[in-house]
């Protein structure tokens, strides 16, 4: 009965904004995720002038960190690296 149903008690699109322009931000969804993925390109709208990426990761649903993890830590170490 759950299935595809949530809410987030304080959506972070709504506070997206108070993030300084120059914080890179990535998303990461799972490809089979319940989740809606539209929040990245909305983001991307609201931030143009900063980086933002969204991936998908196949054959992950929403705990990506479980579904793929060698996919997930290789992502996370990646953008750990583009950054520091």
């Amino acid at each position: 009965m759950m299935e595809s149903f949530g809410w987030a008690r304080r959506p972070m699109i709504e506070r997206i904004h108070l993030i300084r322009k120059d914080v890179p931000i990535t998303m990461i969804y799972g490809s089979n995720t319940w989740i809606d993925t539209s929040t990245g390109k909305k983001v991307k709208l609201q931030r143009p002038d900063s980086y933002v990426r969204d991936m998908e990761i196949e054959g992950a649903s929403h705990h990506v960190y479980a579904d793929q993890p060698h996919i997930f830590n290789a992502v996370v170490e990646e953008i750990c690296d583009s950054v520091d």
